[in-house]
Formats: C-alpha cells, structure tokens, sequence
C-alpha cells in the first residue's frame, strides 16, 4: 500500500478530524472521593488545585462513561461524546448519539421491568481496579463451565481455556506486553518511524483506531500511567480456538468470552476482556511453548477476573444508530430512530 493511502489510516488529522470525549464534574454535587479519576481507563482525569477532578490538558477519552459509574452523588456530566468529523476513521452518522437503554416493555407493549439476565448484560462493565484477593478455584470453574456451555457453528465447540493464576507467569506475560507495545507505540506517535508499520495494515486496520493506538497503547507504554497490563487482576484465563473452527476461531470464541464474562460478573467477581496480553502470547513461541499452547489452538484473547476493589457496574449510555425495519405486510422500510 502506498504511504499517501496508509497515511490517511496511520495519520488521521487529531486536531481537526479526531475528537476526544469531554466530560465535567460537577462541583456543586463533588464529593472529591476521586473514584472518578481511578475508573478512568487512561487516566484523563487529574485534580485541580481545589482536589476537584478537572480533564488533563492532553488526554484520550473514547466515552465509555467509566468516570460516571462510582460517582456516588452524579456529579460527572457528559458534554461531547468520542468522534471523528472527517477522515479514514469518521464516525457516522456525525456525531453519534448515546442512549440509555430503551424503555422495557412486554409483549403487550405495556411498561415492564428489566429481568435478571438483562440487568447483567446492561449493568456490566469492563473492570480495571481489582482487590489483591485471589478468586476461588470454584467460582472460576463456574466461568469456565459459563464458557464450555456456548454455542458454536457446527457445534464444533472449538475453544479450549488456559488459567494462570501464577503471578510470576502473570508478570512475565506483562513485561512482555508492555515492551512490544511500548514499541509500537512509539513508531506510531513518531512521524517517520510510522511509515514503517504501513505493512501492519495489511493484516487489519483496527489495531489504528485511535482510540487503541493512542489510548490504549498509550496506557501500557507511558511509565507515568503506572498501569500493568493485566491491571493487577489475581486471573488470567487465555482463550484459544482450534483455528479449523467452522465460521472461524474469533466468533466462536467471542460467544464463548462474552458467556464468561457475563457469569463472572453474576458471581461477584469482574472481568476485563484482554486483547493485549492474549496477542502477545500468541506472537510470542517460547511463551506458547512454556504455557504447551499447540497447533491447531491459537490464543484469541484473554480475560482478567478479579473482585472489584469498588462499585465499577452500572449502566451507562450507548451509541445508537437507527435500526432497519422489514414489517409483515409492509413494502416500505420502517427507519427506528
């Protein structure tokens, strides 16, 4: 690919095109307990010289509302969501709009109550601020069985878990993490050094969202981040798929992960789905080797389990885009807004 094409991937224009999410807090309602500034996953937040939590003046925020969901008193507001305006990574439509969940009703169309499997799915979210306490073997069988129990294409039930509750493996897996995307990291940030990863596209694009390739990469590769990649979690269950799976090893095991996750979240225990650290050991063969990960598996992801050191669940705003119609009997497309 010519570097005038990938230019337009690995260079958005991130003054113009590319829009961080901005929120606000509140001072009138702030309690200043600086959960906010914890459950941010790239720490946009710091503390003004009043303790209130203020935005950084440099920071990546792609609006998943984390900072809203501690505050025990609302004081965080939403004043502009993550978007692109223009470019190779325009959102659409422009802006887009976040919702909350849409009104239950029944099947009568009258107002109802959420029932306990959508209160999990609408309440989980991704944990990063985990207690130094170790999970129980028997409630991590119960997420592994969560995981056994998907269903598959074919039912070929292609997946096979590899738990890791050693820290010393935990932490060499993380050194490992942190150096190869510290790297990439920084060829990305650096306007020369970026042309080389012109031939990383070839193998997919999204890794460059910016979102990732600045927050996400960003978090692991800055020191004064002072985050590990597995976020300090006691479980690290690496998700492989026979990679001859029927309709592929991703979206099988993606229905498999998101099974664990929502059963760990049920049993009090969180998850973090984790796709740097299960990349790693996937690219990495001595570490495959040492952990006996074999042809046909290939690792897809990981998950990170642990108990929450605080209220990091509940439910926040969604992008919404309009959904497409077909009624009985009807010739016309029916547009939901």
């Amino acid at each position: 690919m010519p570097w005038e094409e990938a230019k337009n991937i690995l260079r958005p224009d991130f003054v113009n095109d590319v829009h961080m999410g901005v929120m606000e807090v509140d001072k009138t309602k702030c309690t200043k307990c600086g959960l906010c500034i914890q459950n941010c996953p790239f720490l946009c937040w710091k503390e003004d010289e009043d303790d209130f939590p203020i935005l950084k003046e440099e920071y990546t925020c792609f609006s998943c509302f984390n900072c809203t969901i501690p505050c025990p008193v609302d004081a965080v507001k939403i004043v502009e969501t993550y978007h692109a305006h223009d470019g190779f990574w325009k959102t659409y439509p422009y802006p887009l709009p976040v919702k909350m969940p849409l009104e239950p009703k029944d099947a009568e169309g009258n107002p109802t109550e959420w029932n306990a499997i959508e209160k999990v799915i609408l309440e989980r979210r991704s944990v990063r601020n985990f207690k130094d306490k170790p999970v129980p073997d028997s409630l991590i069988q119960r997420v592994l069985e969560a995981g056994r129990f998907a269903p598959s294409a074919g039912n070929c039930q292609p997946w096979k878990f590899f738990v890791i509750t050693n820290k010393a493996i935990i932490k060499e897996i993380e050194q490992i993490t942190t150096r190869n995307t510290t790297y990439t990291y920084n060829m990305y940030i650096n306007n020369e050094e970026v042309k080389k990863l012109e031939p990383w596209i070839r193998g997919g694009v999204g890794v460059f969202d910016p979102r990732l390739a600045l927050g996400g990469m960003g978090m692991i590769a800055k020191p004064e981040m002072g985050r590990t990649p597995s976020f300090n979690a006691p479980v690290v269950i690496l998700l492989a798929a026979d990679e001859r799976a029927i309709s592929g090893p991703q979206i099988n095991i993606g229905i498999c992960g998101q099974n664990m996750n929502l059963v760990a979240n049920s049993l009090g225990i969180k998850a973090l789905w984790n796709g740097f650290m299960g990349s790693v050991v996937n690219n990495m063969e001595s570490l495959k080797e040492r952990l006996s990960i074999k042809p046909p598996w290939t690792i897809i992801t990981a998950l990170c389990l642990g108990y929450p050191k605080f209220k990091q669940e509940g439910m926040v705003p969604r992008e919404y885009r309009p959904v497409t119609w077909f009624r009985e009997g009807k010739d016309e497309i029916e547009i939901q807004k």
